[in-house]
């Protein structure tokens, strides 16, 4: 509707903050010249080389601490080593503020104007002999007391000569193995990772006829890990096309997905405005290994959704001047839910994911959510509120006292909205709706935009009046069974069921790869109220369930069970056994060298969940989850 960008500029919207556009005047003469090496990629090492513009007199330099999508102050300043600080090849003293371990103070002497800053940087994480990710953040200072948007920095990138390379960022010159790429604002630069390797490929997934490229870029420990195929590729072209029914916008020149496929770095994903820097949970198995695939099948869709929410859009205080200052993540359940939620739609529409495979994830984080007892006492608002402690917490006890809730149900939270939608307006209007209206304004645009939570409301009564404020606000305010956690699933059409048969996508979880709320292992939450390791450790137990009321514990390890050594088949063997004879589970277990024999109290059903059709009901999910045409409406099966 034309009077859409008027609604949002009458709001938050007309706050925005530029990340690209700035007054000519902001700009230093000079940029900051940053130099990273990486002369023997078996140590792991990166070498810093900064030469930064200074006046005379007292200076104070930041290293990044608050990183756009990670959601907390977790810069890592404690792996940083070396710093020395010179002009003229004379040291510069400096101190470490004694309150902010991320500052420092120094005084530049009379008559300098620049100084040149080394150090290095271990990235165990992120380098093996053959490949390497670099985050920025992690390998520079920048000036306090300046917005990051005004700070120029021209990088450079040292590397093995042979090897290939990708990024947002523009390459200015390329000889050999040394890269120097234009300079850019400091924000934009720690929003534009790159990615290389001796095993590298890049793939073209632009549209025809489309000035704005997209494009895939691998790198691998092998050449067998980037031996991507020709469904696959079709399907991931499928995906930037879907993106694009459904937002009708692009806010960037060119994306690069950076997919880094190895099984010696770090897993997961991190959102960036121009690209996003995936590491595959499934390593170098994602893409020839189809259970590996289906569970990294969501990652990339995941993080190309944030180019539009999280980087464009993104909550006001989750956006701060620079990277000192506190970000506030209050919002997460729509930066992130909303995210899973599209996110996973994407996937299914672009052909990434069978519209079964979503069912099957769904039903598993539905019924985690039913039996997480932390929803009695602690609502999800406070969640997303102290996200930052979240982040990197034990699993043991996570049921009850929560973890990163804000994405898998937040997802659920988002389909309620969409069926809420779809129902008041007898299937006229979706969530699609929304996204697109939301999130297409100033197409084209660099600039980001931030929204508050009456903007949310203010845009979902554009598409559907409704009380969406007090929606809203008894999921995220409310506990336990006041929360409808269920309503969206029950709304499209399907119920929430148990069966005595994991789920392939539950099977894949246990036993080849990574799902966010359970660690591959063995899932007997729904029944026993265990969560075990795949060597039988336990790693979480139901609060109040029958493993908690025998005294089982996570940190022990499992023995014997009913006097036999331990395995998964027998603990399953053993929970049907017992529904049979309704005699309870006698299990042996090891914990800080003592062991002991727990008597679990259990004749129920194994339970494994699953989405089942309720007769008689139109398949909403089958709506939701179909293809759309180019003008973004429901494309024909």
């Amino acid at each position: 509707m034309k009077r859409w960008p008027l609604l949002l500029g009458a709001v938050a919207l007309a706050t925005s903050v530029s990340c690209m556009a700035r007054a000519e005047a902001d700009i230093p003469a000079r940029p900051v010249q940053l130099t990273v090496e990486l002369p023997h990629p078996a140590q792991k090492i990166l070498y810093v080389h900064e030469v930064m513009p200074v006046e005379a007199g007292e200076l104070t330099l930041y290293y990044p601490k608050y990183i756009p999508g990670d959601h907390g102050p977790d810069g890592p300043i404690d792996t940083m080593m070396g710093l020395q600080i010179s002009a003229g090849g004379k040291r510069i003293a400096w101190q470490r503020d004694a309150v902010d371990m991320f500052t420092f103070h120094m005084v530049v002497p009379p008559g300098v104007e620049q100084i040149e800053i080394r150090f290095q940087f271990p990235e165990s994480r992120r380098i093996t002999p053959n490949l390497m990710g670099v985050t920025w953040d992690h390998v520079a200072l920048y000036r306090a007391g300046v917005p990051t948007k005004t700070q120029m920095f021209q990088p450079s990138l040292a590397i093995p000569a042979d090897w290939g390379y990708a990024s947002a960022l523009e390459t200015v010159t390329h000889d050999g193995g040394r890269i120097r790429f234009k300079a850019v604002p400091f924000n934009t630069l720690v929003d534009s990772p790159v990615i290389a390797g001796k095993y590298f490929r890049q793939i073209d997934l632009t549209p025809a006829n489309s000035p704005v490229h997209r494009f895939l870029d691998l790198v691998g420990d092998d050449a067998a890990a980037i031996d991507i195929s020709p469904a696959q590729i079709a399907d991931y072209r499928q995906l930037v096309l879907q993106a694009q029914a459904l937002f009708h916008s692009h806010h960037y020149n060119d994306y690069h997905f950076l997919l880094t496929l190895s099984d010696h770095t770090s897993t997961g994903g991190l959102e960036h405005h121009r690209s996003s820097d995936d590491r595959a949970r499934g390593g170098t198995h994602m893409l020839t290994d189809t259970e590996h695939f289906m569970l990294d099948g969501s990652l990339l869709p995941h993080e190309y959704t944030h180019s539009w929410n999280g980087k464009f859009m993104r909550p006001d205080q989750l956006w701060q001047p620079d990277f000192e200052q506190p970000e506030h993540t209050t919002m997460l359940w729509s930066y992130e839910g909303l995210t899973v939620y599209l996110g996973d739609a994407l996937t299914v529409r672009s052909g990434l994911w069978s519209p079964q495979v979503w069912r099957d994830a769904v039903a598993y984080r539905a019924a985690t959510f039913a039996h997480r007892p932390g929803r009695d006492w602690r609502p999800l608002t406070d969640v997303t509120t102290a996200a930052q402690l979240t982040y990197g917490a034990p699993q043991g006890w996570s049921n009850w006292r929560r973890t990163t809730d804000f994405y898998r149900e937040g997802q659920l939270l988002w389909l309620a909205v969409d069926t809420q939608i779809r129902s008041l307006s007898h299937d006229r209007r979706s969530l699609d709706d929304f996204a697109q209206r939301f999130f297409s304004v100033d197409d084209g645009s660099y600039t980001t935009h931030t929204y508050t939570f009456d903007d949310v409301v203010a845009a979902l009564n554009a598409v559907q009046p409704h009380d969406w404020g007090s929606f809203l606000h008894g999921w995220l305010d409310d506990v336990g069974d006041e929360v409808p956690l269920l309503s969206g699933i029950e709304r499209s059409g399907w119920r929430l069921v148990y069966t005595d048969t994991p789920s392939r996508f539950q099977n894949a979880v246990e036993n080849v790869g990574e799902e966010e709320l359970s660690p591959m292992g063995v899932d007997e939450m729904f029944s026993v109220g265990l969560f075990l390791k795949s060597d039988g450790r336990v790693a979480d137990v139901l609060w109040q369930g029958p493993a908690f009321k025998a005294g089982l514990a996570p940190g022990m390890t499992l023995v014997a069970i009913n006097g036999q050594p331990y395995s998964k088949e027998l603990l399953r063997r053993a929970i049907k056994q017992a529904q049979q004879d309704k005699k309870p589970l006698q299990i042996r277990a090891q914990g800080d060298g003592v062991t002991q024999l727990y008597t679990v109290h259990y004749d129920g059903e194994l339970k494994y969940p699953h989405l089942a059709r309720i007769p008689g009901t139109p398949d909403v999910l089958d709506q939701i989850l179909a293809p759309r045409a180019e003008n973004g409406t429901q494309a024909h099966h």
